[in-house]
């Protein structure tokens, strides 16, 4: 091999390598803003049933992987009935594409619920 040609060869090895280690396979995150009116609620973030994240004190933000499933997002704040909402999934089929046809990595949603008060003296069901 020519000296002239082997500076351009390790440079190529060493850009190479450096980009294959910036490559995961882990799938993007998602952003969701959970508010609850009253704030200082406490929220879990389930999918399949299974706890994913959690939000607290309201307003947070917590983050999801990226699945093709919904999201059910409970809250509770003493003094306050439970509420809760469902999330459709965040990607259709396939890995990392959204529904709405963004990218994966341009998906936010958010979700507001409302606490409504117990009356006086009524235990948590």
């Amino acid at each position: 091999m020519r000296p002239s040609m082997r500076g351009p060869l390790i440079i190529a090895g060493v850009c190479a390598a450096t980009l294959g280690g910036c490559w995961s396979a882990k799938p993007p995150q998602f952003e969701i803003l959970v508010s609850t009116m009253p704030p200082n609620a406490s929220c879990v973030l389930t999918r399949a049933g299974q706890p994913i994240a959690t939000a607290e004190p309201t307003p947070a933000i917590a983050l999801i992987d990226t699945a093709a499933a919904e999201v059910v997002v409970q809250c509770r704040r003493p003094g306050f009935a439970d509420a809760a909402a469902v999330l459709p999934p965040p990607v259709g089929p396939g890995w990392g594409y959204a529904v709405s046809g963004r990218s994966a990595a341009d998906y936010q949603r958010s979700v507001s619920l409302v606490l409504t008060p117990l009356p006086p003296g009524l235990p948590r069901p």
